[in-house]
């Protein structure tokens, strides 16, 4: 009796909070109707169709997020800088709109596979690769990979050594918890996560704490998270993973919050040290999301950054142009000697 009477006061608890305990999945059409941005398009990638947007002209962006994030973390960098660049971003496989891949591979070569296929998709050769967190770590191992594609990389609190897991995604590897995570995701997770990403939570507001928890909420979704996490699992104790840092050729720019909660600003120093040419900043007061906390800074700081690549790329280009007409030139020149050598030794034999 006491038990059916508790039984029947959770259920009706349940149903009267349902829109607060994430109990049941927000249907697509729902999500894409709030959720989609005036330039929003889809991609079809090995059966997944790909929520991006690509908007603005210039030099190409391809913009990637960070774990349980979207393409709209990119908004402020679009309002800041979208008059300079042509911006490209996507809520990657597991997440966003986007939701589950049809494969359930997140391994990071499947994500770079991806990343690879998704810019072919859009006929883009050669770009700017920008990554945060998650995203970060997608970067720079495709620049690994495919260093003849990538013009520079930027950087932004990236995955790369090994580190403690963020207690709220830990959650997704405890067995049982994990399983339950499928079936209920209260709303107050999102909002303690983000006391966490942020820097001064003071910034967060109920849109913000609404997105990243509906969007969760998107099918697939939440059974994507833990293939994520063992996905991530494995590459945080693979010694190999870190090493391949010091192997980076690309002109590389490194933003990073100064209170990052979820990866340590030390890294920073790891980075630095493995890559000496890297220009890194550090953002006091900031956490892990500079591009969404401090939008207008961090956006400059990679605009200025940029255009000391493109001058510098710009004088290479010249300096090679200069160095090919010195060439012909010189050869021009070797072939007048020659003639005119040939022509005297002609007029002297004929005599």
């Amino acid at each position: 009796m006491v038990i059916g009477l508790i039984s029947c006061i959770i259920g009706v608890l349940a149903y009267a909070y349902r829109d607060k305990l994430g109990i049941c999945d927000i249907p697509l059409p729902v999500l894409k109707a709030k959720y989609e941005k005036p330039h929003s398009n889809y991609l079809q990638i090995n059966g997944t169709a790909v929520h991006y947007c690509d908007e603005g002209n210039g030099p190409v962006i391809v913009a990637l997020h960070g774990i349980m994030d979207s393409l709209h973390t990119w908004d402020g960098w679009v309002h800041e800088i979208g008059g300079c660049y042509r911006i490209v971003r996507m809520d990657l496989p597991g997440f966003g709109l986007t939701g589950p891949s049809a494969a359930g591979d997140y391994s990071k070569d499947a994500f770079v596979r991806f990343l690879d296929q998704f810019v072919t998709a859009l006929g883009i050769s050669r770009f700017t690769l920008v990554g945060n967190s998650l995203g970060g770590a997608i970067a720079w191992n495709y620049a690994l990979q495919f260093p003849g594609k990538v013009e520079a990389m930027i950087l932004i609190d990236p995955a790369g050594y090994p580190m403690d897991i963020p207690y709220p995604l830990k959650i997704a590897t405890i067995p049982v918890i994990r399983e339950f995570g499928t079936m209920m995701t209260p709303r107050i997770i999102f909002e303690m996560s983000l006391k966490q990403v942020l820097g001064d939570p003071r910034g967060i507001t109920d849109d913000m704490v609404d997105r990243f928890y509906e969007l969760s909420l998107r099918p697939g979704n939440r059974e994507a998270l833990p293939a994520i996490m063992d996905a991530l699992a494995v590459l945080n104790e693979d010694p190999a993973f870190s090493r391949r840092i010091a192997e980076i050729r690309v002109p590389t720019l490194l933003l990073w919050g100064e209170k990052d909660r979820w990866i340590p600003v030390a890294q920073a120093a790891q980075w630095r040290k493995d890559l000496p040419g890297i220009h890194s900043i550090v953002y006091p007061g900031v956490g892990h999301v500079p591009q969404m906390e401090i939008p207008v800074r961090s956006a400059d700081d990679a605009h200025r950054w940029l255009i000391v690549q493109q001058s510098s790329q710009a004088g290479i280009l010249s300096g090679n142009v200069l160095r090919m007409v010195a060439l012909g030139l010189g050869l021009l020149l070797v072939i007048l000697a020659v003639g005119f050598l040939v022509r005297r030794y002609r007029n002297k034999k004929s005599f």
